[in-house]
């Protein structure tokens, strides 16, 4: 895994930002995002899994990683800028997305704003619903931002096997994860999003109830989507089962059946009746 190089089409904004790179650039293209702490190293097991199919990019978004020096931005201009990564890497402008937590929230925005850039699409760990304790969570995060790339939380992540999620979080602007907490935790919801024809796989831990409510939902009204869930695990499976995450990543970008280890998300007539009253707010619009 390397970092790209600097394509000349390329807007200003996407050449600032650090671009980890693997896989031959004549190959389909798939962008990784990640989560609102970690970098874009996250992913370099799937990277190095995928690259003998696949031409695989992994920026550090604003304010994180090696882009750490650069001003957060906000989840619309997040997907904007992933927008224009494809328009600029992607040699037929169009690539898979996969995105985890915050970045999931990302490949959300990107399938209102951008849908027509998307081939086939994850996304794990977020969702457009929200429950009464999601604030307490932002609130916790945002308060403890300041504190979350020091020395001694690497430490304890490291401690319970977590190592490289810490050295992620000591590269990352205490600002950028605090903005991606108020803007990401709970992603922004359209129509468009439900009218995507893109193939689409939403999975969470089984832990993740209003995760999984939200994916039940999208499923049930997407025409292309599919909802999975992992038995006895909450945000961030991926930690713990890295190896079902890259074959269910790969499985799904090839068009293959997915590995054991994943659940059907049960429909739910009451979370497909709570996103169609989002949808009706004039706020949501």
């Amino acid at each position: 895994m390397s970092a790209a190089a600097v394509e000349p089409r390329a807007s200003a904004r996407v050449r600032r930002i650090h671009v980890y790179e693997s896989g031959d650039r004549a190959s389909p293209t798939v962008v990784f995002i990640h989560g609102g702490g970690p970098s874009g190293r996250m992913w370099r097991r799937h990277m190095d899994r995928l690259a003998a199919s696949f031409h695989c990019l992994a920026p550090d978004l604003p304010g994180f990683g090696l882009s750490n020096r650069l001003a957060s931005i906000s989840l619309a201009e997040t997907a904007d800028l992933v927008a224009e990564l494809i328009e600029s890497r992607a040699p037929a402008r169009q690539a898979h997305v996969v995105g985890l937590s915050y970045g999931g929230s990302v490949v959300l925005a990107l399938l209102d704003r951008h849908p027509d850039r998307i081939e086939r699409a994850v996304v794990d760990g977020s969702g457009v619903l929200s429950s009464t304790g999601d604030p307490l969570v932002v609130f916790g995060a945002v308060a403890v931002s300041p504190i979350m790339g020091t020395r001694p939380v690497a430490a304890l992540l490291g401690a319970v096997g977590l190592r490289g999620l810490g050295a992620s979080l000591r590269g990352a602007s205490p600002r950028a994860i605090r903005r991606a907490f108020r803007e990401g935790y709970t992603a922004p919801l359209s129509r468009r999003q439900l009218e995507a024809q893109c193939p689409t796989l939403l999975v969470g831990g089984e832990k993740e109830r209003t995760v999984r409510a939200s994916n039940a939902a999208f499923a049930a009204l997407m025409p292309h989507a599919l909802a999975r869930f992992v038995p006895g695990l909450g945000h961030a499976w991926f930690a713990w089962r890295l190896e079902l995450h890259v074959r269910m990543v790969e499985a799904w970008l090839s068009g293959q059946e997915l590995p054991s280890g994943l659940e059907p998300e049960p429909p739910s007539p009451e979370a497909v009746e709570r996103v169609l009253r989002l949808l009706a707010r004039p706020a949501q619009h």
